[in-house]
C-alpha cells in the first residue's frame, strides 16, 4: 500500500498517492537562450545542468536580437555538446530562432533543422516577420514541410514588436496553412501586452499548445495598446510571481502539466556569472509553480 502511482500527463509528470489521491504536476522546464545570450554554447548547456533544468532550447539559427555562437557545422563543438547532454540527462525542447523575413532563403535552415533533430529537438521556434501577410503564410507553410521530415514542429511565437503580433494572428495562420506539424508557443509577456486574456485561450485546441513559455512581467504606460502593435517597447520581463501577468489564470487554461521554457534575462543592474543567474531563474520557476499547484489543491 506504501507504493506510488505514476502517469504521465502531456509532457509533465502526475504523482498521485494512493492515501490521498492528491494530484501533483510537475512541469518539465528548460532554459531557453534568451535568458544567457551572452553564454557561448557549451557553457550555456553547463549552467543549465548544474542549475537543476530539464531541458533547454538551443539557438541555432541567427537571431537579428541576440548574440550568435555557431553551432552548425562545428563537429568538435557539435560532439562536445551531444556529451554534455547526454551525461547530464538534458533533453533538447527546442531549437531557435527562425525568423521568417521578406528576405529569408528557407533553404539556409535545412542543416540547423537537421541538426535539431539529430539533438532530439521537438520543435523549432518561429518568428513572423514579414508585414506582407501572404508572403508570410507561404513562407510558413514551407517552413512547415521543411521541418516535417524531421519529426520537428514549427511552434510560431507571436511578439508584440513584430509583425506576428497577436495569438489571433497566429490561430489565423496556422488555420490558413493548414499543417499538422504547426503549433504555438505561448510567451504570457507578449500575449497579455497583445490584448490577450486567459479566457481567450479556453476552448481552443490543445494540440496547438504543445508548450509554452514562462516569466513575468510588466505593461508599459496605456498598454494593450492595440494601435501599437508591431512596433511596442522592449518586454520587461520579470521572476514568475514578481510581475502584474495572471500567470496562475493563463496556466489554468493552457494543457496540464505542459513543458515551460523559462525566458528571463538578466536585468542589467544585476552581474551575476551565468551559472548563478542559471540557478535563480530555475529555483524561482519551481517555487512559482509549487506554489501554484499548491493553491490548486486547497479547498475552495
Amino acid at each position: 500500500m506504501g507504493s506510488k502511482v505514476a502517469q504521465r500527463v502531456h509532457q509533465g509528470w502526475a504523482l498521485e498517492s494512493v492515501y490521498d489521491r492528491v494530484l501533483v504536476i510537475r512541469n518539465q522546464i528548460a532554459l531557453s537562450p534568451p535568458t544567457l545570450p551572452d553564454t557561448p554554447p557549451i557553457d550555456y548547456v553547463e549552467a543549465a545542468a548544474a542549475a537543476g533544468y530539464d531541458a533547454v532550447g538551443l539557438r541555432l539559427a541567427r537571431s537579428p536580437l541576440f548574440p550568435f555562437y555557431p553551432v552548425v557545422g562545428n563537429a568538435p563543438l557539435i560532439r562536445e555538446l551531444k556529451l554534455i547532454l547526454e551525461s547530464s540527462g538534458l533533453s533538447v525542447l527546442d531549437i531557435l530562432s527562425f525568423y521568417l523575413q521578406p528576405e529569408t532563403d528557407l533553404d539556409s535552415f535545412a542543416a540547423a533543422l537537421e541538426l535539431g533533430a539529430e539533438l532530439g529537438a521537438r520543435y523549432a521556434l518561429v518568428a513572423g516577420d514579414d508585414p506582407e501577410w501572404a508572403r508570410l503564410r507561404d513562407k510558413t507553410s514551407r517552413f512547415c514541410d521543411m521541418a516535417a521530415p524531421f519529426g520537428i514542429s514549427a511552434a510560431l511565437e507571436f511578439a508584440v514588436i513584430r509583425p506576428l503580433a497577436t495569438l489571433s494572428q497566429a490561430l489565423r495562420l496556422l488555420s490558413e496553412i493548414g499543417r499538422k506539424n504547426g503549433v504555438i508557443c505561448l510567451d504570457p509577456l507578449n500575449f497579455v501586452r497583445g490584448g490577450g486574456s486567459a479566457a481567450f485561450l479556453r476552448g481552443l485546441e490543445p494540440r496547438l499548445f504543445p508548450y509554452a513559455q514562462i516569466s513575468d512581467g510588466v505593461l508599459g504606460p496605456g498598454e494593450p495598446d492595440l494601435s501599437k502593435l508591431g512596433r511596442m517597447s522592449p518586454n520587461e520581463r520579470r521572476m514568475p510571481g514578481h510581475g502584474t501577468l495572471p500567470l496562475r489564470q493563463i496556466l489554468d487554461a493552457l494543457p496540464a502539466g505542459l513543458p515551460l521554457s523559462v525566458e528571463i534575462p538578466m536585468p542589467r543592474a544585476v552581474k551575476l556569472p551565468a551559472r548563478e543567474w542559471a540557478r535563480a531563474t530555475a529555483e524561482s520557476t519551481r517555487r512559482f509553480l509549487e506554489d501554484y499547484y499548491r493553491g490548486k489543491q486547497e479547498p475552495r
